[in-house]
């Protein structure tokens, strides 16, 4: 695992999302090609998903956080190639 896919699980499991984010944006845009980083943007992903799933069961869904974590969800998703359901985009 390198430093950077540590540093973004790190902040996946504080809940600092857009910090996560932030880190596998800026590498994942120089270059796709890693592999450490892309696992830990999609576990990012995984847990982004389940807090507005469980947002949304209870209808919380039309709340400021919610709107927060799914528009970085989506953002999330562009760099993985993922939908909203986790699965990957045919391109």
């Amino acid at each position: 695992m390198s430093e950077l896919s540590d540093r973004i699980l790190k902040n996946v499991r504080a809940g600092a999302y857009e910090d996560a984010y932030r880190i596998g944006n800026e590498v994942l845009s120089k270059s796709r090609e890693d592999a450490d980083v892309m696992a830990a943007m999609l576990e990012l992903s995984a847990h982004l998903r389940s807090e507005c799933m469980s947002l949304a069961v209870q209808k919380m869904d039309c709340s400021q956080q919610y709107v927060s974590l799914e528009n970085l969800l989506r953002r999330v998703n562009e760099l993985t190639g993922q939908d909203m359901y986790g699965s990957f985009e045919s391109k």
